[in-house]
């Protein structure tokens, strides 16, 4: 047992302990559930291998294509994607059989993509496509590559080290690659919060804590098919007692969404955001930003939105009708907010006055409710019962037939932050796909996004299917 638990985690090791992005993906698992072999997109694959493969070997492809595993790769075990530095991608995969691999890449070579396998610090080493680099041992396959420089004697140097690597010097020695294996979806994804564009990281970065870096925090994602949708769950670990602290605190700024808007949804709403807050962490956050705090000071010389947003304590919901995204007439929204004061509604006599000096109309229609005019365009704000409403343009009724919120009221109450996104309504001949074009049909199968928090370290996306069985 000692002897195949070695060998069975030997092509793990492979894999730096530096790597900056590792994707752990569950092939066996992956094509039973999208069934390949019957599927439109394998009878593609047949029909453009008339234009790849040269000479008599066409069956003998094939053959590879209807059975990976006669390659001699295991896939009954994970394959791992890595990013080693800035520059390096690798792929490391289990050995099934030494003598299949070599007849496999045999065939690659007949073929002109790969060159043969020569013995290299005890070894097989080569190349496939050129730029590639693979080395290859009775445990292991392991594929190289430099994404910034193509035929470099260092990558082929890199490979062949890291088949020697030691454990200590290895990801799997890493608490990252536990976090990995703890979850068991079809694909598993560890990063770093630094390989993050810098204009993404710039968007994080509000979000941390003073004392926080961005190598402080890891993240830890899974990709599964089930049930006619796709999952994907997002995690976020501290790599320190610090950040782990920080996390939890910040938790305590939003609690589960109680639903108390759901029932005001709209029947064309195409997106709904819910989310259960407290204003004054939002506000503290949008300060960090130098472009949230120029919009703020735009907006205190007709309404003293800060006021506002920290009297917010509770739901929050946004929605926007099929009009609010452009697509149809002028954009339009609407929000509601739970809030813990309405202390802000003693000033608005003094903005009813000064937003004159800006070129806009305010006046009041109703108790505590206001309507602002400004450049052709209306919104309307108001408080009831501690509730704080919001809407530009028409405001759609609420629901009178079924609710495209009510299949997901117990997803939307266990979760602290909701977005729904109602493919169904999307028009997708305004948007220039055609149901015939490869995109079209894709967007066309498609029913619901759903991207929701159930804690706050914590966030899935989930493409819900139209039919199950696709």
């Amino acid at each position: 047992m000692a002897l195949c638990s070695c060998t069975n985690t030997d092509y793990q090791k492979v894999i730096p302990a530096n790597a900056t992005v590792v994707v752990k993906a569950d092939m066996k698992s992956i094509s039973e559930k999208a069934d390949f072999k019957d599927s439109k997109y394998k009878q593609m694959l047949d029909e453009s291998l008339g234009a790849v493969v040269k000479g008599k070997d066409m069956d003998a492809v094939k053959a590879y294509i209807d059975d990976p595993m006669k390659m001699g790769i295991d896939l009954s075990m994970p394959l791992y994607f890595f990013l080693a530095g800035e520059e390096t991608v690798g792929l490391t995969m289990k050995v099934g059989d030494e003598d299949d691999v070599k007849e496999f890449l045999q065939l690659l070579n007949k073929q002109g993509m790969a060159s043969k396998p020569q013995e290299k610090d005890g070894q097989m080493c080569g190349t496939l496509l050129d730029d590639i680099y693979y080395s290859y041992d009775k445990n292991t396959f392991l594929l190289l590559a430099s994404l910034k420089s193509s035929g470099t004697s260092a990558t082929s140097r890199m490979a062949r080290e890291l088949m020697t690597l030691k454990e200590d010097d290895s990801f799997i020695s890493t608490d990252a690659f536990d976090r990995m294996n703890d979850e068991e979806q079809d694909m598993v994804c560890y990063t770093n919060l630094n390989v993050l564009p810098k204009d993404m990281m710039d968007g994080w970065k509000v979000l941390l804590p003073e004392n926080i870096s961005a190598n402080d925090i890891d993240f830890i994602s899974s990709l599964d098919f089930e049930d006619g949708a796709a999952s994907l769950k997002l995690r976020v670990c501290g790599k320190t007692d610090e950040a782990k602290k920080a996390i939890e605190e910040e938790g305590k700024n939003f609690g589960n969404i109680k639903g108390k808007f759901v029932e005001r949804a709209s029947d064309d709403m195409i997106l709904w955001l819910g989310v259960n807050m407290k204003g004054e962490w939002l506000m503290k956050q949008m300060k960090k930003s130098r472009n949230f705090k120029e919009v703020l000071f735009m907006m205190e010389r007709v309404v003293d939105i800060e006021q506002m947003i920290n009297a917010v304590d509770g739901d929050v919901a946004v929605e926007y009708p099929m009009s609010g995204l452009g697509f149809v007439g002028k954009p339009a929204y609407k929000m509601y907010a739970e809030v813990k004061n309405t202390d802000f509604l003693a000033d608005v006599d003094d903005w009813m006055t000064t937003s004159k000096e800006y070129g806009m109309t305010y006046r009041e229609v109703g108790k505590n409710k206001y309507v602002a005019e400004m450049d052709g365009e209306t919104f309307t704000w108001g408080v009831e019962d501690n509730v704080l409403y919001s809407f530009r343009g028409q405001m759609a009724s609420p629901s009178k037939g079924t609710n495209p919120l009510d299949a997901y009221k117990n997803d939307i109450q266990n979760s602290r932050f909701f977005i729904f996104v109602n493919l169904e309504k999307l028009p997708l001949e305004q948007l220039g796909r055609s149901a015939d074009m490869p995109i079209g049909d894709a967007l066309n199968s498609l029913k619901a996004i759903m991207l929701k928090s159930a804690d706050v370290d914590e966030l899935t996306l989930t493409v819900a299917l139209k039919d199950k069985n696709e």
